[in-house]
């Protein structure tokens, strides 16, 4: 039987305006949710466990999961709240400044587990990951998945607006990489989260001692580096939008292909031979750029 993938995160919509306040577009939010999307459609077996309120909104994110080819039975609908959306407007310096808006109910993540056998991918992160009430029901699925040897990779990263005081959550996120074997981040995360851009220096200092791979895509300097303790890879990234939410989803959705079709074990992976970092660089780079290339829209290439 296949080995399943399973994307744990949150279900949300993102709209974004133009410069004339006027909106250009919704699309679902999240790094994790996209991914899911674009393993699936890619014909791998990818189960969705997280939560959307039974809205308009919610159908609208649920579908698009849905028709991508996921499984999303372990999609909880509730009925308290309202499916969060983040409102993306540009800013005066060329960026896009976020809003959020969201209404969960105290009692979140009520998921009927999906089932999690040796070898399959767990994939999870973003607020949802660390945030405290999701946290007390999450952990639990977490710490089981490690005991059923399933390979855990991690996405650190949340917006500031969710939690402006990083001692708060620096706890959960420590334990989230002593739990996984292989973590995606975005220099812009490793600033937020340690303080410093330099992902090598940040996967000496912080990083490593607790997760032993580490894939990060520096925006600025347009490249994509593989850290492990068998040694580190890079990629230049001349021609890739790599600033792009969709470019950093199809990077993660990649790195969890390459380890798919390797039949990664826990060990591999926090081994990650050079054979593996090569696979994995080159799937990450293959499949986010061929996500953007896919998209209809410029403003969806723009979408941070």
């Amino acid at each position: 039987m296949s080995k399943k993938i399973i994307c744990i995160g949150e279900c949300g919509l993102d709209i974004v305006f133009g410069a004339d306040g006027m909106p250009l577009g919704a699309m679902p939010g999240g790094r994790l949710a996209n991914a899911a999307a674009l393993l699936a459609r890619g014909g791998l077996p990818v189960v969705v466990a997280g939560e959307a309120a039974a809205d308009a909104v919610g159908d609208t994110v649920v579908a698009f999961l849905a028709d991508a080819g996921a499984d999303t039975h372990c999609v909880d609908r509730f009925t308290e709240g309202r499916t969060p959306v983040t409102i993306f407007m540009p800013a005066a310096d060329g960026h896009m400044t976020a809003t959020r808006y969201e209404a969960y109910a105290e009692e979140c993540f009520d998921i009927v587990w999906p089932r999690i056998d040796e070898g399959d991918i767990v994939l999870f992160g973003g607020y949802y990951a660390i945030d405290r009430r999701m946290r007390a029901r999450m952990l639990p699925l977490l710490q089981h998945a490690e005991e059923r040897k399933a390979v855990l990779v991690y996405l650190p990263g949340f917006m500031p607006q969710q939690e402006p005081r990083i001692t708060r959550v620096m706890p959960a996120i420590l334990e989230n990489l002593e739990l996984a074997h292989m973590a995606c981040t975005r220099s812009a995360d490793l600033q937020m989260i340690f303080g410093g851009k330099d992902a090598e220096a940040c996967y000496k200092n912080h990083i490593g001692f607790y997760c032993s791979t580490l894939l990060n895509v520096d925006a600025a300097a347009r490249t994509l580096t593989l850290y492990s303790r068998g040694g580190t890879d890079t990629l230049e990234l001349p021609l890739s939008q790599c600033t792009s939410l969709i470019w950093n989803a199809g990077a993660a959705a990649g790195a969890v292909k390459a380890l798919h079709e390797a039949e990664a074990t826990p060990e591999l992976t926090a081994a990650a031979p050079k054979m593996l970092r090569d696979s994995i660089l080159r799937q990450a780079t293959a499949t986010a750029d061929t996500a953007v290339a896919a998209l209809a829209a410029d403003w969806q290439r723009a979408h941070e």
